[in-house]
């Protein structure tokens, strides 16, 4: 990081930069400071679950020693924004997780989260594991074009709970999480929690780029978005109020839900088809076991 620093004030801070760490970055007091220094500016971060068994299955003890809205929160006040993980469908999952995953997203107030299904990925101790065990399912040579996206073709395995209901979770999550004033909500709070007042130095081209205003850009983001478009203008206020240093990047994140809104609507689609085919399913396989009506009957 030291060295990073140098290199970007002898160039005039020519770029910004974003970075993927564990959540115990939030611990090192000393490396944040350091980052902040160099310009980073956000930060993705896997915290995959809200769930305790499932972080502790998946090797991510880190994230069970720590709250870890404050966690998050310690981050947001060194100047660096989080985007996070998070999956849905653990064998160590023993019931519905939606509300537990949709209250630490809204507390953390985190706008952009990669919520997926689990996927068994090749060469992978569960890939091994679910192989061993009979529940993996056979890899397609290739998908249809467009549709091997991670958020509908997960689960290529047998699943521990019943698979409607893990559909089900995912389904209700993408809806809450995604929903434009719950977004704008997420948005407005991190625009308090925020802080970049000790950041000396934006990049030199952030500053100049076709003499870039918030104000501005914020008016042509919300002009094409697909929603209710006053919800979005509160959390900007907010910001250019009272943390004026942050409000590019809630105009950043603002613009993000350009595409995230309207293709968490097609990924909730896409799932709807997925819980109506198994029940289809369901409804052929239980009238295949049952005995046929005598003429009698009828």
């Amino acid at each position: 990081m030291p060295e990073l620093r140098a290199w970007l004030e002898r160039n005039d801070y020519p770029f910004e930069f974003t970075t993927e760490a564990s959540l115990n970055l939030a611990d090192d007091d000393a490396f944040l400071k350091a980052l902040t220094e160099a310009n980073f500016v956000g930060v993705f971060i896997g915290i995959e679950s809200p769930d305790t068994d499932t972080l502790v299955a998946m090797k991510k003890k880190q994230n069970t020693r720590r709250s870890l809205v404050e966690s998050i929160q310690k981050i947001y006040a060194a100047g660096i924004f989080v985007t996070a993980g998070f999956i849905v469908g653990f064998d160590s999952e023993k019931g519905s997780i939606a509300d537990g995953m949709i209250k630490l997203i809204e507390d953390a107030a985190i706008p952009v989260c990669m919520i997926g299904l689990l996927y068994a990925l090749p060469n992978t101790q569960l890939t091994r594991r679910l192989e061993k065990e009979g529940r993996l399912h056979p890899t397609p040579d290739s998908y249809p074009p467009g549709a091997a996206d991670q958020c509908t073709q997960g689960l290529n395995f047998d699943t521990m709970r019943p698979r409607q209901e893990v559909l089900l979770d995912y389904k209700r999550i993408l809806e809450k999480v995604y929903d434009p004033a719950a977004y704008a909500g997420r948005l407005e709070r991190l625009s308090s929690l925020l802080d970049n007042s000790n950041r000396k130095r934006r990049t030199s081209a952030s500053d100049s780029r076709h003499g870039f205003n918030g104000s501005d850009m914020l008016h042509r983001i919300v002009h094409n978005l697909p929603e209710p478009r006053e919800i979005f203008w509160p959390a900007f206020s907010r910001c250019v109020s009272s943390n004026p240093q942050s409000a590019r990047w809630i105009v950043a994140l603002t613009a993000l839900y350009l595409h995230l809104g309207p293709f968490s609507r097609y990924v909730v689609g896409q799932i709807e088809q997925k819980i109506d085919d198994l029940q289809v399913s369901s409804f052929g396989a239980h009238e295949a076991n049952s005995p046929a009506l005598s003429e009698t009957a009828v």
